[in-house]
């Protein structure tokens, strides 16, 4: 009965921090399953990981998921979005501080089951990218036309006042240039700046983003055999996080230093962001080798900043 009563205790103390959702440690996301499967997924996620789990349906047409394991404490909401999606809002806390990390753990796992729930790396996904995959709310898709022709590449954003940085080739004579947030917006891109030598372009969106990738934090000096991170718009494989290895020192080719890398580079990745694994940019996909999706060629970081101070 002692233990018993302590539970309930320890309930009512987490359900009255529950309702503090709306500060910064806390975020909501939706996904394509009905909230009786997102509360079994989450609670086993949740127990797979050593915490021990309560529940409440404080309100209608809403679950809560109260999680403790010695001084973390996971809180979770689930709410109908329809009939087959649920939204979840999800904090995570550690002596009372948020870690974002961690929170991304929980969506990388909810965006894996929602694609095959049978895989064991979606329960326990890699650290690597865990620590890349909050980088995937900068990456854009990028279309236009170019002539008759409809194309399709990759960008990221690099300034919250609404500059993407791309690669060049793919704009020789492009027209209506649209930017496609990961939340599937769609925005007008104007062409700032495009240098064919560097194969490098700016474009500029007229609203503010709400997230970037800082190039102040980015590495120049990559080691043979580093195992690197992309996260691209190419076709049919959006936000999906490919993992390669730097294959040799850097070269030059037609007067522009690249990066060889065993990477599997599908059309449309031009563009992309590449990090290491602990989400530091190291440069931007070129494109791949003709013949093979396995080698592509990235624009160190230092080539893109040289771009952009000229």
């Amino acid at each position: 009965m002692k233990a018993k009563a302590f539970g309930v205790l320890l309930l009512s103390h987490l359900l009255a921090g529950a309702y503090l959702f709306a500060d910064a440690s806390g975020s909501a996301k939706l996904y394509p399953f009905p909230v009786v499967e997102a509360e079994e997924a989450l609670s086993n996620w949740l127990k797979n990981h050593g915490f021990e789990v309560w529940r409440t349906s404080a309100e209608v047409d809403q679950v809560r998921l109260i999680a403790r394991k010695g001084k973390e404490t996971w809180q979770v909401v689930l709410k109908p979005h329809s009939p087959l999606a649920s939204q979840v809002e999800a904090q995570y806390t550690k002596e009372g501080k948020p870690d974002p990390v961690r929170l991304e753990e929980l969506w990388l796992y909810l965006q894996g089951y929602s694609k095959d729930p049978s895989k064991e790396e979606v329960l326990f996904p890699k650290r690597e990218a865990v620590m890349v995959a909050p980088k995937r709310d900068s990456v854009v898709c990028i279309k236009a036309w170019v002539g008759n022709n409809p194309v399709q590449f990759s960008g990221f954003i690099i300034d919250r006042k609404g500059l993407i940085i791309s690669t060049a080739h793919d704009l020789q004579g492009a027209r209506e240039i649209t930017v496609i947030l990961k939340n599937g917006q769609e925005i007008k891109g104007r062409l700032v700046r495009r240098d064919t030598a560097r194969d490098l372009t700016l474009i500029a969106v007229s609203v503010k983003l709400n997230s970037f990738i800082p190039l102040s934090g980015g590495r120049s000096n990559i080691r043979i055999g580093e195992k690197v991170y992309m996260v691209a718009c190419s076709v049919h494989d959006q936000g999906k996080i490919n993992e390669g290895v730097i294959e040799g020192p850097l070269r030059q080719a037609d007067n522009l230093p690249l990066w060889q890398v065993a990477m599997k580079t599908l059309p449309g990745s031009s563009g992309s962001p590449v990090f290491d694994a602990k989400g530091n940019l190291v440069g931007m996909v070129k494109g791949r080798y003709r013949g093979t999706d396995s080698v592509g060629f990235l624009i160190p970081t230092e080539t893109v900043i040289e771009f952009l101070k000229e």
